[in-house]
């Protein structure tokens, strides 16, 4: 969604900026001419510094064009001077033709000073004023007044699907989080969806339902399913993007009864600058058994997590750090007594790379250490550390629709010989969004 506002806002900005340069007449010297193109060129090429230099000599030998007003107003929002960017869209501001537009930049300048309330202001002078149906919509998604998914802004619901077949060469049995050297080929679906219930995604009521399974071919001793459903409040609170979500999951393994999850969200998303985007998430867990035998798995299961990613044109980096505590219930066996503990804290450190190719293929990097301390019990004392490295390759069919080809690796070392294991899986999927 955010790529495709960003595209339709800059092509859109550009067509207006277009008409300026052709359509608005003012006496510039030949030297002043020249320094507006070359500054024209400069900021094209992404080189704003030296777009303001050359505007700003345009503008010193006597060049005071619209068109070089915006473009000054413009390179400087760039490289952040967001004073001077002002000074700029305030006096293309009192051009009656112009008023629309800048007071719209305005607003984005406001909202990058962290003034929500001047910043809405700008963006409802834009919509009462109701001249420009373009700058009016973008202005609503600004107040939260119009829903902003990607290219579908106008349905109320979103649905996701996807479908993966894979090899696992050595299957990790979930209720013990060991690996018993088995391996199989699998089908993996998954299909979600949102209904908007009121307001718009950016502030508004969301409902959403999930279902995935995980089916192996030659043993049905590790399929698992999942049944859930939610309801998210999305709010856009000073500079931050928020929603508070409540939703419960069903799972079964082996085609029985697993467990039960209510689980509750908080999420926030700030921009940090033009690039950089931190996020923050804090989950609570509330794990129930829905047979006997898993009994030991119930308790609680709390995750505090931060974020950061820089986006360019080529590129998508992200690193995050993970918290996780849990106070769940001791195993004791009945045979011979021994406890053992499933209620870890656990750290992990992930970072991701993504290389932009070109407009079809995108390629990943993807690598992450987790330490897992387990409480002591009377029969056991264990540590984990595990290091898990992938990479994938997507093959956008276009913007709704990719397929994807996957190799992982895990090696989780245990001081308990029993959960020390290697894992490499493959896999290759296709998924949709509707």
């Amino acid at each position: 969604m955010r790529f495709w506002l960003q595209s339709f806002q800059a092509d859109f900005l550009a067509l207006c900026l277009l008409a300026l340069c052709l359509s608005v007449p003012g006496y510039a010297s030949a030297s002043a001419e020249s320094d507006f193109s070359e500054g024209a060129e400069f900021f094209k090429a992404g080189d704003y510094k030296k777009a303001v230099q050359k505007f700003e000599s345009a503008r010193k030998q006597g060049m005071k064009t619209t068109a070089l007003y915006y473009n000054l107003g413009s390179s400087y929002f760039k490289i952040e001077d967001y004073k001077k960017s002002e000074v700029y869209f305030k006096e293309l501001s009192k051009q009656s033709k112009m008023k629309s537009l800048a007071e719209y930049n305005l607003g984005l300048i406001a909202e990058k000073q962290g003034d929500k309330a001047k910043a809405d202001n700008y963006f409802k002078s834009v919509i009462s004023a109701n001249k420009d149906r373009k700058l009016v919509y973008l202005s609503k998604i600004k107040t939260g007044e119009a829903p902003s998914n990607r290219g579908i802004s106008s349905k109320p619901w979103t649905l996701y699907t996807s479908a993966k077949i894979g090899y696992d060469d050595n299957i990790a049995f979930a209720p013990i989080e060991s690996a018993l050297n088995d391996s199989d080929s699998f089908l993996d679906l998954i299909i979600s969806g949102e209904y908007l219930l009121d307001g718009s995604r950016n502030n508004g009521w969301i409902a959403d339902v999930t279902f995935a399974q995980m089916n192996y071919a030659d043993s049905n001793a590790y399929d698992q399913n999942q049944y859930g459903a939610g309801l998210k409040k999305s709010r856009k609170i000073s500079s931050w993007d928020t929603y508070l979500k409540v939703h419960f999951d069903k799972y079964n393994y082996a085609h029985d009864d697993y467990q039960s999850i209510m689980r509750l969200d908080l999420w926030g998303k700030k921009s940090l600058s033009k690039a950089g985007r931190m996020y923050l998430r804090y989950r609570y867990e509330d794990i129930t058994s829905d047979r006997a035998v898993y009994d030991y798995l119930e308790g609680w299961r709390q995750k505090l997590k931060a974020e950061y990613r820089h986006y360019e044109k080529d590129s998508i980096a992200q690193i995050y750090y993970e918290l996780e505590l849990n106070d769940r219930n001791d195993l004791v066996s009945t045979l011979t007594g021994n406890e053992y503990s499933y209620s870890p804290t656990r750290h992990t450190i992930r970072g991701k790379y993504t290389s932009i190719l070109n407009q079809y293929w995108h390629l990943t990097g993807d690598v992450s250490y987790r330490q897992s301390d387990y409480p002591s019990t009377a029969t056991q004392d264990r540590a984990d550390d595990q290091w898990r490295a992938s990479i994938y390759a997507d093959y956008r069919i276009d913007r709704t629709m990719k397929v994807t080809g996957k190799v992982e690796y895990t090696d989780n070392d245990s001081n308990e010989v029993f959960y020390d294991y290697t894992r490499t899986v493959l896999s290759v999927g296709i998924s949709k969004l509707f």
